[in-house]
């Protein structure tokens, strides 16, 4: 647990063409869905920042972006653009950090964020007017050079993302003088704020990194002392350079130069080797008490409960303070109206510092049992409450941790945790990508597969692809069992997967796995969770021969298995051959369209669009609904005619062939 590795590359394969390369491909995000999430909500509830600072906060200044509340506290920041979130930062101080990359405060790419080897500023995370001229207590008097003030912070470029470039930074700035106007007798000039740098970092790679500085975050001490500065008004701000790889395929095109930040703090009576913050913290989220699975179908749990529950959790607990405390460590597992409880005791143990002897190392803090199974029902459902506790047992300490999360049983398979940090995509035409699940409970009916596809700039990954599905030959994919085709589609809500239906339900049994095959050299985009890894069970075929995928993490892929399952938003329904093109083949100049009483006809409206694909899944041809469809224009070949609605939804789709 104490040496990570960030098996990232830099691909610059961005050449005319992506027909020549045989690979799988790593991209950032060009869209953050959790940011754009909260900036709706905060947006319906007519929520800004409070930048107008109109009464500055007091020393000390602390943020250790430990709320997990997507953008920082209004409370010490300005502005909405840094991202406060878990998912990024690698070994972080503690739980959580603040991420600044080339998404704006909508979870957008910046409009301004075009390729090419200029660099531009992106984000920034700029705090409230600071009182740096006065303290109040236990008695008021004014602050100077004398006062040993200073501003630390700890960083880290990359984490969980993409490296920022040699020619891109992270900068840090005081403010000198404040925004004003300029009036004459003849014109009025407005003067923007005037800034000083302070302190600045070149990116690199977390690897590089850690070479470097045999840690994965840095810490960084500023001392104040320019008289200048000791004001009513103080100020300081973040901010990154960016630049992206220019990209002659816009599906590849993604959010990059990341740069994660920590435990930011600002104090007099300080000195240089004052980097001590006392705190006793746990440094990642709960973890699955699941051995194979993030979550799974509760019927195939109970079919095979001891070889799927862990026999021991790993737990990452650190103590930041100088001296050693005597601490306890305890974890709880509840059902929902207390129907099932359980205690594990870790017993107490003298936590020593972290700068000399690392993370706790006790076994029954860092390596908890599990000696209980979650109880076996013919429910189709269940949750579970695990909550962690750290805490100091001296009478009057306050240093201690708790963090808790949901152990979920539901109607499908999960390595991912629900939340994409990159995007993971296949070229050329014809790769095939699988995904590998076991049953317990054998045979099973897979009912859907649910995908969580990553937007992409003007939609450029929303190209045809066959979802399909093989049974398991020796530990790789063997026959295909079921085929559709079928197009990416996005969600506005948080992380919401879109349900594709497999029709009719798939009888399956033991191994199986669900994927793609592509139609197009363009990234499909599909969520990649690079928190958790199930490396070992994704396969990728790009030159007839399937081999596990080189990137560790987990797709956001989730095959639905059990029973019939409602439809909802977001679901995709199979429609096979439902409409009628005659003739078909075509020898003529138009084509009849006919939409059988008990087929889709009730949808079609003045606003159903009719769109022609090549087999390169490449639109050709685009009309509103029409009943003749003219194809004078298109050579001979294969097509598929494809319904869909005002909403993009699929009505229908059938094959055509145009001979002449």
């Amino acid at each position: 647990m104490r040496t990570f590795i960030v098996n990232l590359i830099n691909i610059f394969l961005f050449f005319s063409g992506f027909s020549a390369f045989s690979q799988e491909i790593l991209t950032g995000l060009q869209f953050n869905p959790v940011i754009q999430k909260k900036a709706e909500e905060l947006s319906r509830l007519k929520s800004s920042p409070s930048g107008s600072d109109t009464i500055p906060i007091t020393l000390p200044f602390f943020d250790d972006f430990s709320a997990n509340a997507v953008f920082p506290s209004t409370e010490r920041w300005i502005d909405r653009y840094a991202f406060e979130n878990t998912d990024f930062p690698v070994y972080p101080v503690n739980l959580g950090a603040v991420t600044l990359d080339a998404i704006n405060d909508s979870g957008r790419m910046y409009s301004n964020a075009v390729p090419g080897p200029a660099s531009f500023i992106a984000d920034h995370l700029t705090s409230r007017y600071i009182r740096l001229d006065s303290v109040f207590s236990p008695i008021p008097r004014s602050i100077n050079s004398a006062d040993s003030v200073y501003l630390s912070f700890y960083y880290q470029p990359q984490g969980r993302g993409r490296p920022p470039q040699t020619s891109d930074s992270l900068i840090l700035q005081f403010l000198v003088k404040q925004a004003h106007d300029s009036i004459s007798p003849t014109d009025t000039i407005h003067i923007p704020d005037l800034w000083q740098k302070a302190w600045f970092a070149k990116g690199m790679a977390l690897d590089t990194f850690y070479l470097q500085n045999n840690k994965y975050f840095r810490q960084v001490m500023i001392p104040i002392t320019d008289p200048g500065f000791f004001k009513k008004k103080f100020r300081f701000r973040f901010f990154n350079y960016v630049s992206l790889a220019s990209s002659a395929e816009p599906s590849w095109e993604s959010n990059t130069d990341q740069w994660n930040l920590d435990n930011v703090y600002l104090n007099l009576g300080r000195n240089r080797f004052d980097t001590i913050y006392p705190e006793i913290r746990f440094i990642q989220r709960p973890p699955s008490m699941l051995q194979n699975y993030e979550e799974m179908p509760y019927p195939q749990y109970c079919d095979n409960p001891t070889n799927e529950i862990r026999d021991t959790i790993d737990i990452l607990i650190s103590n930041r303070d100088l001296d050693s405390h005597l601490s306890s460590y305890n974890y709880y597992v509840t059902a929902p109206g207390g129907t099932f409880s359980k205690t594990y005791n870790g017993g107490n143990y003298n936590i020593r510092n972290f700068y000399y002897n690392g993370y706790v190392d006790y076994q029954p803090f860092a390596h908890p049992p599990v000696s209980f199974l979650f109880p076996i029902s013919s429910s189709d459902s269940a949750s579970f409450l695990m909550k962690h506790i750290v805490k100091d047992i001296n009478p009057g300490s306050v240093l201690g941790d708790t963090i808790q999360a949901w152990q979920k049983f539901y109607n499908y398979f999960a390595y991912d945790d629900g939340t994409p940090e990159e995007s993971y995509g296949l070229t050329p035409a014809g790769s095939k990508l699988a995904y590998r699940f076991h049953l317990n409970k054998s045979p099973d009916t897979l009912r859907a597969v649910q995908m969580y596809f990553n937007r992409t700039l003007s939609n450029a990954s929303q190209q045809w692809f066959y979802l399909c599905v093989w049974n398991d030959n020796a530990g790789v994919p063997g026959d295909t069992i079921y085929s559709d085709l079928v197009l990416p589609y996005y969600t506005d809500s948080l992380n919401k997967f879109i349900t594709y239906h497999i029709y009719p339900p798939l009888r399956i049994t033991g191994t199986f796995y669900v994927g793609w095959i592509q139609t197009t050299n363009d990234n499909l985009s599909i969520g990649f969770d690079r928190y958790n890894n199930s490396q070992s069970e994704v396969f990728y075929n790009t030159m007839g021969q399937w081999n596990n995928s080189f990137f560790a993490g987990s797709l956001l892929m989730r095959p639905v298995v059990g029973k019939p399952i409602p439809l909802s938003t977001g679901d995709i329904i199979p429609h096979r051959q439902s409409f009628e093109l005659y003739p078909n083949p075509c020898m003529a100049a138009k084509v009849t369209i006919h939409i059988p009483e008990n087929g889709n006809q009730g949808q079609v409206s003045a606003f159903t669009l009719l769109t022609v694909y090549n087999l390169f899944g490449q639109p050709v041809l685009k009309s509103g609904y029409t009943s003749n469809l003219d194809v004078s224009t298109l050579p001979g070949g294969i097509y598929f005619v494809v319904l869909t609605n005002a909403s993009g939804m699929r009505l229908g789709v059938s094959k055509l062939i145009i001979s002449r």
